[in-house]
């Protein structure tokens, strides 16, 4: 008991001996006006009034330096340098030095050192080193260095250092260096160096170096590093490494890049490395393109790997079914023959070359039910008169029997055909062909062989 009279007694005359100060000081260093509610601890030598133990409902000091305990809001006017604690809000009015704590905010005029942490905001208006810890969101005049957590969103009006995780967005007016997980969204005006991880989007302004990671996008300007997502991928201006999607990739320049795609990769200017996906696109390649479908608007200094390719250079490499250039006539042919009886196809004739691709009907008997074929064929032709022209080409056709399934007669098949062909030219677009080959029909499922005969076909040439 006696204890704690003691105490009581020693904090009484902590709080007279701050009211007690000279009249010169006190109009000096006059508060401003605002609730003060509590019982302070300063000493009598400090002429600027700094307490160093504040306890009470509403607080309004000058300065603190020790602990300040609040049932409702503490302010500080000037500086904190220790604890700050409140059921409210806590405020300093320039630099929070040590632990803030407030049930809805805290707020620091300039600079906050050490550790904030509120249920709903943290506020800070120039820099902040440490911690932000919020319910809502923590926001930042200039620079944050340290470690941000966000129930909804953390924004620094210029740069942010190290780690900010954000339920919705994370925001950097300029600069993001170190980690940014968002759960929708991270945006970084300007530069951003370090990884950004979100479930939507991603963007960065200026300049990317390191990596972009997200469940839906990812848009930067000139990248240097790494963009993964499950949907698109956008380098505005430039980028240097890889690009890795579901769906589509754009850049409008790649420099020493791999671009990987579940669809498409685009490249509107110069392809400086490899694009891999279903549909590719470049305005020139210096590399590779490797696709189902590979367009290039110039010239190719590489190859070009696909079922179709595509460049306006006539001396690209390149390795596949169909092969375009501008020199390229692009020819429909439509015959009759005893394998499959109706056949339509596109020929693509190149200076010396062909590739065929087609379909045909009954390649049965006429009066047995309906099947069919695919095939591919590739050759090459000689001008032997002004107006004849001798081709050689090999095939392969891939046949359908559909509901013709017996012990006899699978329900798919294939076969390897060779064709001589005899071709005269009636107008500069119209020709008529006849050709003769033999042809081996297998089955897919085992080694044996459905029939072998020859072939006999004739047919029309247009374009």
């Amino acid at each position: 008991m006696k204890m704690n009279v003691r105490i009581v007694t020693l904090l009484l005359l902590g709080y007279c001996a701050g009211m007690t100060s000279p009249a010169l000081a006190q109009k000096r260093d006059k508060l401003k006006k605002g609730p003060n509610i509590s019982l302070n601890i300063s000493t009598k030598k400090d002429s600027t009034k700094t307490s160093y133990l504040n306890i009470g409902l509403l607080t309004n000091i000058y300065r603190l330096k020790g602990v300040g305990v609040n049932a409702i809001s503490s302010v500080v006017q000037y500086d904190m340098t220790g604890f700050q604690i409140s059921g409210l809000a806590s405020l300093t009015g320039r630099n929070a030095n040590g632990f803030q704590l407030g049930g809805i905010a805290n707020v620091a005029g300039e600079n906050a050192n050490g550790m904030m942490v509120s249920g709903l905001m943290n506020i800070a208006g120039k820099k902040a080193h440490g911690i932000q810890l919020s319910g809502l969101g923590n926001i930042i005049g200039k620079s944050q260095n340290g470690i941000a957590i966000g129930g909804l969103m953390n924004m620094a009006g210029s740069q942010a250092k190290g780690i900010q995780i954000a339920g919705l967005a994370n925001i950097a007016g300029k600069s993001q260096s170190g980690i940014a997980i968002g759960g929708l969204m991270n945006v970084c005006a300007e530069k951003l160096s370090g990884a950004q991880v979100s479930t939507i989007l991603n963007i960065s302004g200026e300049e990317t170096k390191g990596a972009q990671i997200s469940a839906i996008g990812n848009v930067g300007v000139n990248v240097k590093g790494t963009q993964l997502s499950a949907i698109s991928n956008i380098a505005a201006r430039e980028i240097k490494g890889l690009q890795l999607c579901g769906a589509v990739n754009i850049a409008v320049k790649t420099e020493n890049a791999l671009q990987l795609s579940g669809l498409t990769n685009v490249c509107q200017d110069k392809l400086n490395g490899i694009q891999f996906a279903p549909g590719n696109y470049a305005g020139e390649v210096n590399g590779a393109q490797i696709g189902i479908i590979n367009l290039c608007g110039g010239n190719v200094k590489g190859i070009q790997i696909g079922i179709i390719n595509h460049s306006k250079d006539t001396t690209a490499h390149k390795l596949g079914l169909v092969n375009i250039t501008p020199k390229t006539r692009i020819q429909m042919m439509m015959f009759a023959g005893n394998t499959s009886k109706l056949n339509a196809s596109v020929r693509f004739k190149n200076r010396r070359n062909y590739t065929m691709l087609g379909v045909g009907t009954h390649y049965l008997d006429l009066n047995d039910k309906f099947s069919g074929c695919v095939f591919y064929r590739t050759g090459l032709y000689y001008p032997v008169a002004p107006k004849l022209e001798l081709s050689g080409d090999l095939g392969y056709f891939h046949v359908e029997n559909f509901e013709n399934e017996d012990a006899e007669t699978p329900e798919r098949m294939y076969s390897l055909q060779a064709r001589i062909n005899l071709e005269y030219k009636i107008k500069s677009k119209i020709s008529i062909f006849a050709s003769g080959g033999y042809g081996v029909t297998r089955h897919y499922d085992k080694n044996k062989c459905y029939e072998r005969k020859p072939i006999f076909e004739a047919g029309v040439i247009l374009f």
